[in-house]
């Protein structure tokens, strides 16, 4: 729920970090700090793909392809794991 949140914000006010410029990442690195969603094994996956997709909402192709391989590493599921191999394939 709080990593959704994070993507609808995302959408509305904008990916980045510095206000005026988008909330997403912020809200995300907030999150972090409370709840430590990249350390928790039942949220850490998620996180990194929804890091790398806020990433590339900013143009940092390089920073997202780097998640995405992250996410997918950890992650059992193969139809998942393709498809996120597939976007950090497409990021260069």
């Amino acid at each position: 729920m709080r990593l959704s949140r994070v993507v609808a914000v995302a959408r509305v006010y904008g990916p980045g970090r510095v206000y005026g410029l988008g909330r997403g990442l912020a809200l995300l690195d907030d999150l972090n700090r409370r709840h430590r969603l990249d350390r928790e094994p039942l949220t850490r996956q998620r996180e990194r793909a929804v890091r790398a997709h806020l990433l590339q909402m900013t143009g940092d192709a390089p920073g997202a392809a780097l998640l995405y391989r992250e996410a997918a590493a950890l992650t059992g599921n193969q139809v998942e794991r393709r498809y996120l191999l597939d976007r950090a394939r497409r990021l260069g």
